[in-house]
């Protein structure tokens, strides 16, 4: 076993000690001043940091920045290059920093910690003084006050009473003051709490997230280092399934990455060593000398120019490799986006039509207690040179009072004690029921927000789609299939029907390309993961609130209901362990060879034991790899068979299909290609890029009756062994109208059969299979975006993907209807729709529909547009880059299982099943909310316009300005019965027909 040591230089970092490997050495303690505590030490260095201007790092975060937001190889150029930025940073790019790092604080003081500002949560009682800045409440508050005070001032300042038998009645004027305390604190204590336990329940959860540790290299060795211990000049080892955890420049290796979700490109992008970009881009430079000037020349705007740049948060699909660090913490791309998200609560539509009725209640309440106020004081006036002529002084006083408190009575009547109470119910009711539906309300508010909004901006990858590269359509032999969610609109079967009817032969031939000519593989979970799992359930059925819980029929039913949905999800979206092994990714690598194996997977039952066993079996026969190249666009093996040899190829469709003389049929017969049967396939495949599929052939050639290989006339120059990859794929086949012999040249039945002229005389390849692969729809979105259009909600969707893709989807999906299709402005650009003035995004966003190449900013500046035009806008979003959106919308969805930290720390409501119907759900009960706080107003105050008139009219009607009610008898009606009636309008379960209109 190895012994941990701490790591000098680090906090938490431990060196690996194991004699076994000769590659690590044990590590002295370093005696410095990291044994401060974290908070202090930040402090220290916060210090430093304002104090020391004179630092010997000669680059500044800045400039570092710049490399990364956005990837810019063309800075790295202007700074001298990775080698000169790897010498500023007092580095190495083979062994790292020193194990003793002289100038540790110093570097963390100028480039910063990896790690976040803690987000303290807030306590129970700034939750409540929060609660208690609602309009009405602050109202009930003052009328509650002066109630008490009168009420105190006559059950002991006046004489007592008594009735028409001579009995003393009960001083009890004081509870109106008291009932009218005790309704805002059940009020403000209902919504503190829940308020409370939501917060806590996500700080909680998102603490459980164990902190990870990483590979560094230090002094050429490898250590075991924290995360939050991770410095700028660190070299850093990351291999395939790794999260990137800084901005970083790879030196060593080659891997490719999955960045959508921070930029929402669905494609890999392969990245390469610094040393080799950088002198690509040079040489470009000089080949070309426009090029310098050329701003377009950069990473992702030109595919002449190579990524050597790792993003914080992306992940390793494959490869491994060494990387410089460049920024953390804050600077980097990751922390950018978590420091963007402070954004302060704004008031809900609901919110502010409750203040407006308040304000209006007060308003004409007052006037109304004014008025009433005047008018019993003249008759007091005026009685008192009549009939209260003769009464003493003390009791004159109080029969002023009593006009005074009759008054006031009236202001605390109009006013309805129990409408926030109702709302209250009525939010944590809906929340309690949606949280069933698959959606975690963390912000109580949103819940009756979402119910009021007419625009949803959604993220395409992840969000819309499943984020996970499937073949949706293709035709296997002469057969096409469709797999789409919308398969039902077209006349082909779905793909297990489709196979069901194929020969054997060609199964084998489709199988074997797809699981041998391959280099993703199986992700298996590891022992200790499932270990983990089952520890975290054991767990939780020892919770102390599911014992108590389970002793009552209603606590089992709550207990159920929150292990199915918030326990087992919310373990699995931030501890990252998944809750079953069906929910990781089945294989990783390329997203387009992962999509093949999910097919012979999913639909052709291949895949019955390990991949690597089957790969294991086979390796004897395989005699050539030709591994997949960008270059080529095409990768092959070559197996040994019983009848001598057989080439497998897979690739782009055009570009394979380009080479093929035959094709088989569904029945296994192998048939020449006519020049019919070539323009149908390539018109084929124009329809599948139409619809911005990701289009393959898989083809095979046999070499029979070979002994050995390579063939000598496609062998090798530099290696005989092997056969040469240009010759072995061929030229492209030249189809001729040749007339069959026997045949008339005029006659009209004469079939037409392909001439093959290709090089060496080597046949052409059969074609197996052609695949359209694309990033799927989820199940059920295109229904719920129909019914969000019903209801007056208008999806729009934000992408980073090209415009062809994001069209195809969003036509797909139905966000692109017909009637809009045309339009010039239904679809547009980022780099053009971020450089419209003001007015002209007033003009164009109310029309539009998609906005594809987005930037995180793009998305942010139409969610702020959008509300501008008083649209109240709720934001889906999955990854990173959708978190400043997020933020800043009135509503902010994230997915539970696919979304990223940030996304869902940004969120008001997270979709816990990652289902985008949910959102419909939440509509649903939003409005639902609305409704029953309508009714429920509408209820109340019916009740105390009827009690204000009446105590109005009676007082003034009454010789001795009394009331028919006391005050005492009013406050009972507005608490007792108005609150009943809340308790039931707001457990109000939503209606299809009723609330999926729009409001």
């Amino acid at each position: 076993m190895s012994s941990l040591i701490p790591l000098p230089g680090s906090r938490n970092s431990f060196h690996m000690d194991d004699s076994s490997r000769p590659d690590v050495h044990p590590t002295p303690m370093f005696n410095n001043d990291t044994k401060l505590p974290l908070q202090q030490r930040r402090q220290f260095l916060d210090l430093e940091k304002n104090m020391d201007s004179n630092s010997h790092f000669e680059i500044t975060v800045d400039q570092l920045g710049e490399l990364h937001d956005p990837k810019s190889l063309r800075k790295l150029h202007e700074l001298g290059g990775y080698r000169h930025l790897v010498s500023d940073l007092n580095t190495d790019s083979n062994n790292g920093l020193p194990v003793h790092i002289p100038d540790f604080e110093e570097r963390e003081s100028h480039y910063g910690v990896n790690s976040l500002p803690q987000k303290m949560p807030k306590s129970f009682l700034r939750l409540c003084f929060e609660a208690m800045k609602d309009k009405t409440l602050i109202i009930l508050s003052v009328a509650a006050i002066v109630s008490l005070a009168l009420g105190l001032y006559e059950t002991f300042g006046q004489p007592t009473e008594y009735d028409s038998e001579g009995k003393a009645e009960p001083k009890v004027q004081w509870v109106e003051g008291v009932a009218i305390i005790v309704a805002i604190a059940i009020v403000v204590l209902v919504g503190a709490a829940n308020d409370f336990n939501k917060e806590r329940q996500f700080v909680k959860l998102n603490a459980k997230k164990e902190d990870r540790q990483i590979i560094v290299y230090r002094s050429g060795e490898k250590h075991f280092v924290s995360i939050n211990d991770l410095l700028v000049g660190d070299l850093i080892y990351v291999e395939t399934g790794d999260i990137v955890p800084a901005d970083s420049i790879l030196v060593q290796g080659m891997c490719e990455c999955d960045e959508s979700s921070l930029t929402g490109e669905t494609d890999t992008i392969k990245k390469v060593a610094a040393k080799l970009a950088e002198d690509e881009f040079v040489n470009s430079l000089h080949q070309d000398e426009t090029l310098a000037k050329d701003e377009q020349f950069d990473i992702g705007l030109s595919k002449k120019v190579l990524d050597p740049m790792l993003i914080s948060g992306s992940k390793l699909l494959s490869g491994q490799g060494k990387a410089i660090v460049t920024a953390v913490g804050v600077n980097s791309m990751h922390g950018k986006i978590m420091v963007s998200l402070s954004h302060e609560p704004e008031v809900t539509p609901l919110q502010a039509r409750l203040d407006n009725l308040a304000d209006g209640i007060s308003k004409y309440g007052i006037m109304i207690a004014v008025l009433l106020f005047f008018v019993l004081f003249f008759k007091f006036c005026a009685d008192l040179t009549g009939r209260y002529h003769h009464i003493q002084a003390s009791e004159k006083g109080s029969k002023f009072m009593n006009i005074l408190i009759t008054s006031i009575t009236i202001v605390v009547v109009a006013i309805p004690e129990g409408l926030p109470l109702a709302v209250t119910l009525a939010l944590a009711f809906a929340t309690t029921r949606m949280t069933k539906d698959g959606n975690l309300v963390r912000v109580l508010k949103s819940c009756e927000t979402m119910g009021g909004a007419t625009a949803v901006c959604s993220d395409k990858t992840g969000t819309l789609t499943e984020n996970r590269m499937k073949v949706v359509k293709g035709s296997l032999g002469d057969l096409k299939f469709d797999d789409t969610a919308d398969a039902t609109s077209t006349s082909h079967e779905r793909s297990v029907a489709v196979i069901d009817k194929l020969d054997k032969e060609l199964i084998n031939s489709i199988v074997t390309n797809i699981l041998l000519n391959s280099t993703a593989f199986e992700n298996r979970q590891d022992e200790q993961e499932a270990a983990t799992i089952e520890i975290l359930k054991k767990k939780s059925e020892r919770a102390w609130w599911k014992k108590i819980c389970n002793k009552t029929p209603a606590g089992k039913a709550i207990t159920t209901a929150s292990n199915t949905l918030i326990e087992s999800t919310l373990s699995r979206m931030n501890s990252h362990i998944p809750t079953n092994l069906g929910d990781v990714e089945p294989f990783v690598g390329s997203k387009t060879e992962c999509a093949l194996l999910l097919l012979a997977q999913s639909k052709f039952q291949a895949i019955d034991r390990p991949l690597e066993v089957i790969r294991n079996e086979a390796k004897q026969s395989i005699v050539q790899v030709i591994p997949f190249e960008s270059s080529r666009k095409w990768g092959g093996l070559v197996l040994k068979t019983d009848k001598g040899y057989r080439f497998y190829i897979k690739g782009a469709s055009e570009l394979v299909f380009s080479r093929c003389s035959y094709h088989r049929s569904s029945n296994g017969s192998i048939s020449p290609i006519s020049n019919n049967v070539q323009s149908e396939i390539n018109d084929y495949i124009t329809e599948l890029a139409d619809d911005a599929l990701r289009t393959l052939s898989l083809a095979h050639r046999d070499f029979k009756g070979l002994t050995s290989w390579p063939p000598k006339d496609i062998q090798s120059n530099q290696d005989p062994s092997l056969a040469d990859v240009d010759k072995l794929f061929g030229e492209p086949v030249l189809l001729t109208e040749t007339i069959n012999a026997g045949s008339s040249p005029t006659s009209p039945k004469a079939p037409i059969v392909p001439n093959i002229v290709i090089s060496n005389d080597i046949e052409g390849l059969v074609l197996d299979c052609l695949v359209g692969i694309q990033d799927p729809l989820r199940a059920g979105v295109k229904d719920a975006i129909i019914q969000c259009q019903k209801a007056g909600v208008r999806v729009r969707m934000v992408t980073g993907d090209n415009i062809l893709t994001a069209r195809a989807i969003s036509k797909n999906c139905g966000i692109l209807t017909p009637d809009v299709l045309h339009n010039q402005y239904s679809s547009m650009e980022g780099p053009q729709f971020r450089k419209l003035s003001q007015e002209e995004r007033f003009k164009i966003v109310p029309e539009l529909c998609v906005l594809a190449r987005s930037s995180p900013d793009d998305k942010r500046i139409l969610v702020d547009t959008l509300r501008q035009l008083g649209e109240v806008v709720a934001v889906t979003g999955d990854g990173t880059n959708d978190a400043p959106a997020l933020k800043l919308a009135d509503v902010g969805f994230s997915m539970g299982i696919a979304g990223t930290e940030v996304a869902r720390e940004a969120s008001d409501i997270i979709l816990m099943t990652d289902d985008f119907t949910s959102i419909v759900n939440a509509i649903k009960w939003g409005r639902t909310v609305s409704t029953s706080v309508r009714k429920f107003v509408q209820f109340q105050l019916t009740v105390n316009v009827t009690a204000v008139v009446l105590t109005f009219v009676s007082s003034v009607a009454d010789a001795d300005n009394g009331s028919v009610l006391t005050a005492v008898q009013l406050l009972w009606v507005n608490l007792i019965m108005d609150t009943l009636a809340a308790l039931a309008l707001a457990t109000d379960k939503p209606d299809d027909d009723v609330n999926l209109v729009c409001n």
